[in-house]
């Protein structure tokens, strides 16, 4: 099982220097987040009133890991997070087959 740091947003940012103390640089999205992915690559999720607001739990329901809803995130260009998203709500995914390959 991989590490907890292995499914961070920023495992594959390069770490800077800053007044002597190590931390990461400005993140760049991973290519399944920039790139136009063939629809095959592409899943819907239909949010439930369990599951409204918490992009943590689906993530651990489409992923296995809720450590991953930075990538529903992103890839729903989500820059206001707090309560997304609503029930009834579809959202799209690009499957773990995609995700996984390129995070770890």
């Amino acid at each position: 099982m991989p590490a907890d740091d292995d499914f961070s947003r920023f495992s594959k940012t390069p770490k800077v220097s800053v007044d002597g103390k190590e931390t990461y640089g400005q993140w760049k999205p991973h290519s399944f987040l920039t790139q136009d992915l063939d629809s095959k690559y592409i899943r819907a999720f239909k949010v439930t009133s369990a599951t409204e607001g918490r992009p943590d739990k689906i993530a651990k329901v489409l992923y296995g890991t809720s450590l991953l809803s930075w990538v529903l995130l992103a890839y729903n260009n989500v820059t206001e997070p707090f309560g997304w998203p609503k029930s009834g709500t579809i959202i799209q995914y690009p499957i773990d087959e995609v995700v996984l390959p390129q995070i770890l």
